[in-house]
């Protein structure tokens, strides 16, 4: 890291410093685990990061898990490991693949695991790196899509900024095309961009800035006015209002995440830690939210499927 830090910078780190000496007990020698979320208020990645922590917990490590949750934003998000290896992270657990590749790009020492990851390897992430994959069969999320309101009209909401939500929003696009669909880009980061309502389905992608939880309900409010049926490639959405979903399980990637980083922490290299490829994948179906908008929800889906009602 350049030593020329800047006085904000510093003045940053210094606080950050003085936060992490007052959490920590008196004497305590716990190695710290930083963590990477892409944002603040995003609850599946909530649920991840519940899960890595219990079982650090449950597997002895005695760590210290410091979580930084920036806004959405590749400076921010380097900004953020830059405070994270300062406080002496062993190990830096990333939430995405935006955030992963955000810390090898700016950190090229301290051991990285990814989780809830979509297409690690395509998103570029590599060096001291090893973690959870959490890419989805897109093509069985959008026949159900196709299946529930015959869409005809594919909006997929994502952000330009978020490497896996751009890797997913080419994966949905080029499938929907296949189906004979029209799709809608809709770039979070992009004023211009299509709305909501020129759509009559709409897939949200994993991007931060599409499901912290005000952006989320704003973007329903639309969808619900329009008897738009929508989809998510992550599962605590539904119980916000999306009508289905499906996604890697979160307490899975949190699980494996934080064996990994038990691992490195007792001395092994990352890269001697095979990579978990095969997510958990389940699909959730929101009952009520499809009464509402006048859908119908296939026998033999939600007889595989986990239900809000």
């Amino acid at each position: 890291m350049s030593k020329n830090l800047g006085e904000p910078m510093k003045k940053i780190i210094l606080i950050g410093t003085v936060i992490f000496s007052l959490l920590a007990p008196p004497g305590a020698s716990a190695e710290m685990v930083g963590a990477l979320m892409p944002a603040k208020n995003v609850p599946y990645f909530m649920s991840v990061h519940e899960a890595l922590v219990k079982e650090l917990q449950a597997l002895g490590t005695g760590a210290e898990v410091v979580l930084q949750k920036p806004a959405p934003s590749e400076m921010a998000w380097k900004n953020a490991t830059r405070k994270l290896v300062v406080l002496g992270a062993k190990v830096i657990v990333a939430y995405g693949s935006e955030t992963a590749l955000a810390i090898v790009t700016e950190n090229a020492n301290v051991p990285v695991v990814y989780t809830a990851a979509y297409d690690p390897t395509e998103c570029g992430i590599t060096g001291k790196v090893t973690g959870m994959e959490a890419t989805i069969p897109m093509e069985g999320l959008l026949d159900n899509l196709k299946k529930i309101s015959n869409f005809s009209k594919l909006g997929i909401m994502y952000s330009s900024d978020e490497i896996g939500s751009v890797k997913q929003m080419e994966a949905a696009a080029a499938l929907a095309l296949k189906m004979g669909s029209d799709v809608i880009k809709i770039d979070t980061r992009d004023p211009g961009a299509a709305k909501l309502s020129d759509a009559d389905a709409v897939l949200f992608t994993s991007a931060a800035s599409v499901n912290n939880k005000s952006s989320l309900e704003s973007f329903l409010d639309t969808t619900r006015a329009k008897k738009i049926a929508t989809a998510s490639v992550l599962c605590a959405t539904c119980q916000n209002g999306v009508l289905i979903s499906l996604s890697a399980n979160p307490e899975q990637q949190g699980k494996g995440a934080a064996q990994m980083v038990a691992e490195i922490l007792k001395g092994k290299s990352p890269n001697a830690i095979p990579p978990n490829k095969n997510p958990q994948v389940e699909t959730t179906v929101n009952l009520k939210e499809a009464k509402d908008l006048g859908f119908s929800i296939p026998f033999e889906l939600l007889g595989t499927a986990k239900v809000v009602k």
